[in-house]
């Protein structure tokens, strides 16, 4: 399956505006994430604490919506998805 993906502000940096990343069926948004990881130098750096969860600070859209942070890792993806990764942001 193919799965969109787009970085945001220093991710766009890191791995470019949107990549399209080719997983298998039944795969997760941690299985996402890690693969993003193998092919862009510093982004599990920006991603991922020292032991390995997603820094909290880090914004997942999934499908245009945001994701719960304790169980956006195990989001089973479809073909076709969309994932935007956002760095934090403030403002008013």
């Amino acid at each position: 399956m193919r799965v969109k993906v787009r970085g945001f502000a220093s991710f766009r940096e890191v791995m470019g505006r949107e990549v399209q990343i080719e997983l298998s069926d039944g795969s997760r948004m941690r299985d996402l994430l890690e693969a993003l990881c193998s092919n862009h130098n510093g982004l599990r750096e920006a991603l991922f604490r020292p032991r390995g969860e997603l820094r909290v600070e880090v914004t997942l859209l999934w499908k245009g919506h945001g994701t719960d942070p304790s169980e956006s890792m195990e989001i089973v993806l479809e073909d076709g998805d969309e994932v935007a990764i956002l760095p934090p942001f403030s403002g008013g």
